[in-house]
């Protein structure tokens, strides 16, 4: 078993991976495992000493377990150990400190500050009515429990990416209209195309598509970026969905089963580097890889040119890949060309007032600027969450972390912010349906950017 053993700790109690995934919201996400290595590998070749900062575990009332294989470890919590082991008499103490427990806790004992968890306020009331929240577009880390909190602010320290961002945050926030001109003149969707170096050999040339992604796919009218978030269960959007010219999905996402809400038509599906890499999703089996488009991504040095990133990938997918399109010589199949994460990144963080993750952005925010490359209108639904918001992760997993919607590997809060600040449509379809609708880029006129003139005056 790996033990990750938090600083001032007192006692540990193990349980069976069975046992505590009868308990909700309690298992950190897989990247936060990761994270918690005593040792964690930079791009820079160095180490991030686990005792620089403090434990990822610090924070009052919160279960935290550091899984892998088939048994975590929990803190102790209040002087109680925790376990949910059959002579275990008196379960109240557990549902109490959980986030699902929070409201049941409140209500026991109003006045006990141990107890009296608030809640993250990220969601803020329409002015025109009591009862319909939507995403707060000012949300920050005063937002997060502590828990998350303190991720963040770890994250923040480790910098693994080694990011040494130079940029100047905005000292005001900029339009909807200007917020679309900066992703639209920054940010270029580029594939990797064979004889860019390192992608110079025979091999390569056999399996990286011979078009362009653009080039493959053309534009589009109207297209749907549909998330994986659980809160879309029971929404009925399947056919709206359906209705969109073109529909991106994400990883392992299905429609089999979901169709009602989530619709059947997949155009094009990004994966990240993970998903292939690992066998935990049958990447080369499963038929769900083998339909639409697929778009891949790994995470890269903030620095790093394609050669640094071939040698040293998060994720070392490249065999996978070209396995894949030997056996699937029709399918197509692209790469993502890193420089897209750290352009998106430096935006959210000009447009952020404090330190944000230094990781990649999301495959959400990544496919949300994709869409916004191909198609005349995007419509996106649950990256903001609706009416139907819940700390269950995705729709087609039992699985329950906060960290899902607020962020932490990913900076996703922030994320959020923004695209709650370019949307185009009403806060009543962003609380109803998690509904965002944004213009594509080309049908968006943008002020000659310094690039722009600086090519004209050469003319």
């Amino acid at each position: 078993m790996l033990w990750f053993q938090p600083l001032k700790e007192k006692k540990l109690v193990k349980n069976s991976y069975a046992e505590v995934r009868k308990i909700p919201d309690s298992v950190s996400q897989h990247d936060i495992q990761t994270a918690l290595r005593r040792n964690v590998k930079k791009v820079d070749g160095s180490t991030f000493e686990y005792t620089e900062v403090q434990p990822f575990w610090e924070g009052d009332n919160e279960i935290y377990a550091g899984e892998h294989s088939r048994e975590v470890v929990l803190r102790e919590i209040n002087g109680t150990k925790l376990s949910t082991g059959p002579d275990i008499q008196d379960q109240s103490l557990i549902k109490e400190a959980l986030p699902n427990g929070r409201q049941e806790a409140e209500k026991k004992s109003p006045n006990d500050p141990k107890l009296a968890v608030k809640p993250a306020k990220v969601l803020q009331a329409d002015q025109n009515t009591n009862t319909r929240s939507i995403w707060n577009e000012d949300s920050s880390s005063m937002n997060l429990v502590p828990r998350l909190r303190t991720v963040k602010n770890n994250y923040v320290a480790m910098n693994k990416y080694v990011v040494n961002f130079t940029g100047r945050k905005h000292s005001r926030k900029l339009s909807r209209e200007e917020l679309i001109c900066e992703l639209k003149q920054r940010v270029p969707v580029k594939t990797i195309q064979f004889g860019e170096d390192p992608f110079t050999t025979s091999d390569w040339q056999k399996s990286l598509p011979s078009k362009s992604l653009m080039e493959e796919l053309g534009q589009f009218r109207t297209c749907a970026v549909v998330s994986s978030a659980a809160s879309i269960l029971h929404s009925k959007l399947g056919n709206e969905i359906n209705g969109h010219d073109a529909v991106l999905r994400f990883n392992a996402a299905p429609t089999s089963g979901f169709e009602f809400d989530v619709g059947t038509k997949t155009t094009i599906r990004i994966i990240n580097s993970q998903v292939i890499s690992t066998g935990d999703y049958q990447f080369h089996a499963k038929s769900l890889y083998r339909t639409g488009v697929l778009l891949t991504w790994d995470p890269a040095p903030y620095a790093a040119n394609l050669s640094e990133w071939f040698k040293n990938p998060d994720y070392n997918f490249f065999e996978d890949y070209k396995k894949y399109r030997e056996n699937n010589p029709e399918q197509p199949f692209h790469i993502l060309h890193p420089s897209i994460q750290w352009k998106l990144w430096n935006i959210v963080q000009e447009n952020t007032a404090e330190n944000i993750q230094p990781n990649p952005p999301s495959s959400g925010l990544m496919g949300i600027v994709l869409m916004m490359t191909l198609c005349d209108q995007t419509d996106v639904y649950e990256f903001l969450p609706s009416q139907r918001q819940t700390d269950r992760c995705h729709y087609y997993e039992m699985f329950h972390d906060q960290a899902c919607t607020m962020g932490a590997y990913h900076p996703l809060m922030f994320e959020k912010n923004l695209v709650k600040r370019m949307n185009h449509g009403t806060d009543e379809e962003i609380h109803m349906y998690g509904k965002v609708t944004l213009p594509g880029f080309r049908t968006v006129l943008c002020p000659m950017n310094m690039n722009d003139k600086q090519q004209v005056s050469s003319l």
